[in-house]
């Protein structure tokens, strides 16, 4: 692998920066000084400095988050984001969202460097289901299971959702299923058949399901077999 592209993958600075500066000595591979960024290394034996910085090299980061509510599922913004939720050690990595929450929507967010697996996420066209637990502020309607399988009509953008599925657990109870992700879909789908959601998670993306030992605002590594759910 090019030197620079290891560099690069950590965040620490563009390739047209790091081909600058390692002209200027700031790149050390194995003890000896390199000035030229194209330069092949085995990211997993060579020691790699840049920049007085030790270079780490991890392939992808992959974060499960549950995400509290007022925090907004965005990289950079005046107010707090979830990258505001990681540690130092992430704020390095070009880190990306997979299915972005509503401020004050809660539960199943993923973080991570690839950006394939972000594409294939949060693309319509992978047909990936998205469960949502919603708390209502009126007893749930029977009839609202038909309308949700046969699409919501959504009169504020003058369009019909997608087919969905709803499971109502309790009056004001359900589960909701989707696998488009238009903003405030589940919102949208109760207030244009009259009723109100008060409360929204997400408990699921696909298989995957929320590690329920997460604290709003807690995060982990997913695991191998949690990412072979995507393939």
């Amino acid at each position: 692998m090019r030197v620079d592209k290891m560099i690069g993958n950590t965040g620490l600075d563009t390739r047209k920066n790091i081909k600058r500066n390692a002209k200027k000595g700031a790149l050390v591979i194995n003890g000896e000084t390199v000035k030229d960024s194209s330069t092949k290394v085995d990211p997993y034996v060579d020691e790699v400095y840049y920049m007085g910085h030790f270079v780490e090299y991890i392939e992808n980061i992959h974060l499960m988050m549950n995400k509290p509510a007022g925090v907004l599922s965005a990289t950079k913004d005046e107010d707090q984001t979830v990258i505001d939720l990681l540690d130092d050690f992430y704020l390095d990595y070009d880190l990306s969202i997979a299915g972005r929450l509503d401020r004050d929507t809660t539960g199943l967010l993923i973080l991570s460097t690839d950006g394939k697996l972000i594409h294939k996420i949060t693309s319509p066209n992978s047909n990936i289901t998205k469960t949502y637990e919603a708390i209502t502020r009126d007893p749930i309607d029977e009839s609202f299971i038909e309308e949700f399988k046969k699409g919501v009509y959504i009169k504020e953008d003058d369009y019909t959702a997608r087919p969905a599925d709803l499971e109502i657990l309790e009056p004001n109870k359900a589960l909701v299923r989707v696998t488009e992700g238009k903003f405030h879909l589940v919102k949208r789908l109760f207030s244009n058949l009259g009723n109100e959601v008060v409360n929204l998670k997400r408990i699921a993306i696909g298989n995957l399901k929320l590690d329920p030992y997460l604290g709003e605002g807690d995060y982990r590594d997913l695991t191998e077999s949690e990412l072979e759910l995507f393939s």
